[in-house]
């Protein structure tokens, strides 16, 4: 009686030393695309499923899986796998939830300063030959002055509110759905409605659920401190955009800062492209070397779990 080898496929760039690691273990496909269809013939014969960030594992595509028994998501979300299609298959997923705690954590740093001290505003107007205009225009405050307001206390918000604490001096509210416990800076919790309306600065650091999926909607945002400014690098539908933009062109909201969007890329005519003190990046907060690096982590666990080891980090 023969066993079938063990089939590991990845459906995403994964570093060569990683795959060439799977494939001491059993045989290795890497798919050339990870659209649904490609996913849904690929999980039919295989044991294991490593994706990244643009693969979606849907129920459809689990629904195929014979005999499929862990999925490993480079990355800390986990928003782009049915986990319920999963759980009901008997299916383990695991992923790398601290692989990119300091990256998101100082990209977010950088995009309060940015706000704050205008810089990418006054780059433009002295490449525009507006030099005074600049110095009139870019009037900033002391981040030691502000209070922040972090929507999500987990690894990248606790990154981010330990950096402006303990670097910068900023007064910090925080709110979440568990209670948090011991932290090693002054941090003081609060309700939202009480966070939103004394914050200067609220920054967005959940993962996406159906509880927070336009958690900052017109609503929430008529609630904002006239004047304050908008973080997200946590997930684009945490944010309804277009209130977004309307308040941003109203003027009660000061400015945002996303790195993340609903839908990913923005169309040209989407009312963010043309709302006033917007600054974009193009959903980087992961995109360090060290942290795709630690991402690829992922791949000990899947082998882990394929001969018989519990997982380290299970969703």
């Amino acid at each position: 009686m023969t066993t079938d080898p063990v089939h590991i496929v990845f459906a995403e760039s994964f570093h060569a030393e990683f795959v060439e690691r799977a494939g001491r273990v059993g045989k290795v496909t890497v798919l050339a695309a990870c659209d649904e269809t490609t996913l849904a013939e690929a999980v039919r014969d295989c044991d294991a499923l490593l994706v990244r960030s643009a693969a979606r594992v849907t129920r459809k595509v689990v629904d195929q899986a014979r005999r499929l028994r862990v999925i490993g998501r480079g990355g800390a979300g986990l928003d782009n796998i049915d986990l319920e299609a999963a759980r009901d298959r008997g299916i383990v997923v695991v992923h790398t939830p601290q692989a990119a705690t300091d990256a998101a954590a100082d990209l977010t740093v950088g995009l309060i300063l940015n706000l704050v001290r205008k810089i990418t505003l006054g780059d433009a107007l002295i490449r525009d030959a507006r030099f005074l205009e600049g110095r009139a225009h870019c009037m900033g405050t002391e981040l030691c002055h502000l209070t922040l307001g972090i929507i999500g206390m987990g690894r990248i918000g606790r990154g981010v509110a330990r950096r402006c604490r303990n670097g910068f001096g900023m007064r910090i509210l925080y709110n979440d759905i568990i209670r948090i416990g011991h932290l090693d800076f002054v941090a003081t919790p609060a309700e939202k409605d009480d966070l939103y309306a004394q914050s200067d600065v609220v920054s967005l650091h959940v993962p996406l659920t159906d509880l927070t999926r336009g958690l900052i909607d017109g609503s929430a945002l008529r609630r904002f401190k006239p004047g304050a400014v908008l973080v997200n690098a946590s997930r684009g539908a945490v944010v309804e955009g277009p209130s977004l933009a309307r308040a941003l062109v109203g003027g009660s909201l000061a400015g945002a800062a996303l790195d993340v969007f609903d839908p990913e890329p923005l169309p040209k005519d989407h009312p963010l492209m043309t709302a006033p003190n917007t600054l974009f990046t193009p959903h980087i907060g992961a995109r360090t070397h060290g942290a795709l690096e630690r991402m690829n982590a992922v791949v000990d666990d899947v082998l882990g779990v394929l001969q018989g080891t519990p997982p380290h980090f299970p969703a």
